[in-house]
Order: C-alpha cells, then structure tokens, then sequence
C-alpha cells in the first residue's frame, strides 16, 4: 500500500491550508492586542521614547502622550544626532549609545538644552533593543534640577551665615593686651551659650599664647544678664584660675550683682566696679606675687 500525495487529496490540502490560516490569524490577533498594549502604554507616557542605531540615527519615535516640554520632531526621521544636535551634546550622546550596546546594559545620562530662551534638562536611559539599535527614554528634570540648585544654594547660604556668625564672635569677643602679663576682654551684647564659650576660648587660648598672668572681663556693654550667663562668668573664672590666671570682672550693675548673688557659690569670682579699678587690683596682685629680688649685703 503506497503513501497518499496530499496534493493529490484536495480535501486534505484544504483542511490544512484551513488550519494554517486559522493559527496565522490566532497569531494576527495576538499581534494586535500586543501592538494595542504597547500604543496604550506609549499613550500614558509623557517621557519621549526613540529608537536609534549605534551611529545615532532616529529610526523611530512612537507617539507619547503630551507633557513634556520638548519632543524631537517627526522629520528627525532617518536623520542622526549629528545633523540636529549640538556636536558636543550629539557626541555624548553617541558614546553612551554605543556602550550600551558594547556592555549590553542601559547607560543613563543627564544632558540639558537651551530651547525657547530656557535651559531644560533631562534624563535619558539607552537600553540595547538589537545588536545594532537601541531604544531611549527622555525624562524631563528641569524642575528637579531646579529644586536641588535652590537647595544648594540653601546649603551654601547657610554655611556662609555661620562662617559670618564665627567671624562676628571672634570680633564679638576681642582679647586686648594692656601689658605683657594682663589682657582685657570688654564684651558687649547679649551673653548667650554661643557667646560664652567663644569667650572662654579665646580667653584661655590667649592667655596661654601670651603667658598672661590676669585677665580683665569687662561686662559694661553687656544689656542684661541671666543665671545662664552668670554661670558662664563664673565658669570663664574656674577656668583661667587653672591656668595659674587672675580674673577680674569689671562693669558689675546692680541687677548684675542680683543675678551672680543668686548663685551663691561664685568660685573665687573677683568682681570690680570699674576697668580702671581692676587694672589697679590685678597690679597690686601681681606685685604681691613677684619675689623680692633686691640682693642683700
């Protein structure tokens, strides 16, 4: 018994050109709904979306939804980057689009362009869609890159406020020798916790560097001070008695002496009513520690 030829058989030629139609138009209709899918999704984008080959040539540019504020135009068609781009943003473009293919990974790049009068930036990503094109994905970031310029000048703002505020401090808190052995340092303004230590500081820094043997803390141009303060000024004392230092505070008013009585325990704080009565103490005292060195016979 011998094979029967198909072609010999119309019905069955039929049947399976009926079948083969029918699995075409099952993978037609796939298509499709695929193809609606990805015209569905490219409608909900407002990012632009091209396909370009590995020398920069816009190959095709779907359709996104409006949004973005700017979009290449339809006759870049069949065009390269070259021939409507600035050369050095065409170039750099071209390299990322190349080592996207070459690692065969999506390369991001942040670029911007002047349109309208304004500078615009974006974010691209390359990702490789063949050996030969890859597909790009523009996002628009110019609010973005705007916020984070707001917000480095922000930064930059407020460290320079705080350099000028150590500057004003140092200023604030001047130590003026009078001798080799007594410094003055007249305060003025408020005595907060920041204008305490600066004091202390530049007090103790001072009289080591200058080997001071007293120190004259003058408060007269001090509006009003609190316990907080006023434990700073003792505090100022303790300290520069470690070091071996007399202090004197002069410039004491009565409201003042109120506060620093309230402590009770002043810590050896030595208080005058005026600079020129301080000076005349701390030499008395410093005359007092000198030794005699007058030879005897």
């Amino acid at each position: 018994m011998t094979d029967v030829d198909p072609v010999a058989d119309p019905v069955a030629e039929l049947a399976r050109v009926r079948g083969r139609f029918a699995e075409l138009e099952r993978e037609v209709a796939t298509l499709r709904a695929s193809e609606a899918e990805l015209r569905a999704m490219f409608a909900a984008m407002t990012d632009a979306v091209l396909v370009l080959d590995r020398d920069g040539r816009y190959l095709r540019l779907p359709e996104t939804a409006p949004g973005m504020a700017y979009k290449p135009a339809p006759e870049f068609l069949g065009k390269r980057m070259h021939d409507v781009l600035p050369p050095g943003s065409a170039d750099a473009f071209l390299a990322d689009i190349r080592r996207a293919l070459a690692e065969r990974r999506i390369v991001n790049m942040v670029y911007s362009r002047h349109i309208a009068g304004q500078e615009l930036w974006f974010s691209a990503n390359a990702s490789p869609m063949s050996d030969d094109a890859v597909v790009v994905v523009c996002r628009d970031i110019t609010e973005q890159m705007r916020h984070e310029q707001v917000l480095r000048d922000s930064i930059r703002q407020q460290e320079l406020l705080r350099e000028q505020e150590a500057a004003l401090l140092q200023l604030s808190t001047p130590l003026i020798p009078i001798r080799d052995d007594i410094v003055v340092m007249p305060l003025v303004g408020r005595l907060d916790a920041a204008r305490i230590d600066q004091a202390q500081d530049t007090l103790l820094q001072g009289i080591a560097a200058a080997r001071a043997k007293a120190a004259i803390v003058d408060i007269t141009g001090v509006p009003a001070i609190d316990v907080a303060a006023a434990e700073g000024l003792v505090r100022i004392a303790r300290a520069v008695q470690l070091l071996g230092a007399r202090v004197v505070v002069t410039g004491i008013r009565p409201d003042v002496a109120d506060t620093l009585a309230s402590l009770g325990e002043l810590g050896g704080l030595v208080t005058r009513g005026t600079l020129q009565a301080a000076i005349r103490d701390v030499e008395a005292a410093l005359r007092q520690r000198r030794p005699d060195r007058r030879a005897t016979t």
